[in-house]
């Protein structure tokens, strides 16, 4: 009978820790994440560091070994300033143990901030602009040279977390898969590329309410560095914006509109509290934000868009084309 997942953990840990670990809970599967599987588990057995709740995050594809030590580069930055993320117990690229890239890591307690606000009633999310804005300031002040040594020092050329490359690799997605439409606009982006007008930091570029764990009152920490990206603080910002104005959260027609503008109100909220924490330059912003879109709009145009994402929905999709069409001059037709 052919191993299971969890037979080859156990099998590869207890090469790495000892023969006497074992399962005090089975790895089993969590939600979240869209190109990762990620299951939860504890040992016993194993060293004290080891006897925690715990993550496996396994990749999908075999060729993604770069993208895990670009993760657990970026966790041990992050670690080492001492800003709330999980540390990595475990990087591994060779295919031999599970068949497929994977790291290990500790488990945030609690629940997301979206979930905890949601329990505390609506009130609760009127707290949520401060919240957001205080933790991103404390992000930003993770310099991005921390992060380029972390790489180095696990191999990972820097560059390749750059602004840059990130627009590089969306380019590169559009023409692998066909994606006429988006074309011009990829080719825009490309040819429009702005030098920075702030210092680069580590910019989380998913940095929203889900990723962001409480433990009742207490924040926990954040987690899904899986796009880092090292850039000038708007290119972060720009992404938060984009999901908060953006992204379908299942809101009936009607209520759209207020919703629409709760939305707008709350982010200026959000712009106004960073900025009274930290400099913010935002020339670049609107450039930042056209990366984010058409990042979006990728999930849209796919023959077979991924089932649940939150940006497939047509009245979304219009929005983001619109958008992209104001910030770019372009005529974009999906």
């Amino acid at each position: 009978m052919e191993p299971t997942l969890s037979d080859r953990l156990l099998g590869h840990l207890r090469e790495r820790l000892g023969t006497g670990v074992d399962f005090a809970e089975a790895p089993k599967p969590l939600s979240g994440g869209f190109d990762t599987t990620i299951l939860a588990f504890r040992l016993s057995g194993a060293p004290a560091a080891w006897e925690r709740p715990l993550i496996l995050r396994v990749m999908t594809r075999s060729d993604q070994g770069p993208r895990v030590l670009r993760e657990a580069a970026v966790h041990a930055a992050l670690v080492q300033a001492d800003f709330p993320a999980p540390r990595v117990l475990l990087h591994e690229t060779d295919l031999a143990p599970l068949g497929l890239p994977f790291l290990v890591m500790e488990r945030l307690p609690g629940e997301t901030m979206w979930s905890a606000l949601a329990k505390a009633g609506p009130l609760a999310f009127l707290a949520m602009p401060r919240q957001l804005a205080e933790l991103h300031v404390r992000l930003h002040r993770v310099s991005g040279e921390a992060v380029r040594e972390s790489a180095r020092a696990l191999g990972v050329d820097p560059a390749v977390m750059g602004v840059q490359a990130d627009v590089e690799r969306l380019h590169r997605r559009i023409v692998r898969d066909g994606l006429a439409a988006l074309r011009p606009a990829a080719d825009w982006l490309v040819g429009h590329f702005p030098a920075p007008v702030q210092a680069e930091v580590i910019c989380h570029a998913d940095f929203h309410p889900l990723n962001i764990m409480m433990d009742g009152h207490r924040l926990s920490g954040v987690i899904d560095w899986a796009n880092v990206v090292i850039g000038e603080p708007a290119y972060d910002v720009a992404a938060l914006r984009t999901i908060a104005f953006y992204v379908d959260l299942g809101i009936p027609v009607w209520a759209r509109g207020a919703t629409n503008l709760a939305r707008r109100l709350m982010m200026r909220r959000y712009m106004s509290l960073y900025r009274a924490a930290a400099p913010l330059a935002t020339r670049n912003l609107p450039y930042y934000e056209a990366i984010r879109i058409l990042s979006a709009l990728i999930f849209a145009a796919g023959e077979r868009p991924p089932a649940g994402n939150p940006w497939n929905a047509p009245h979304t999709v219009k929005r983001l084309v619109r958008e992209f069409e104001r910030i770019s001059g372009l005529s974009v037709r999906l």
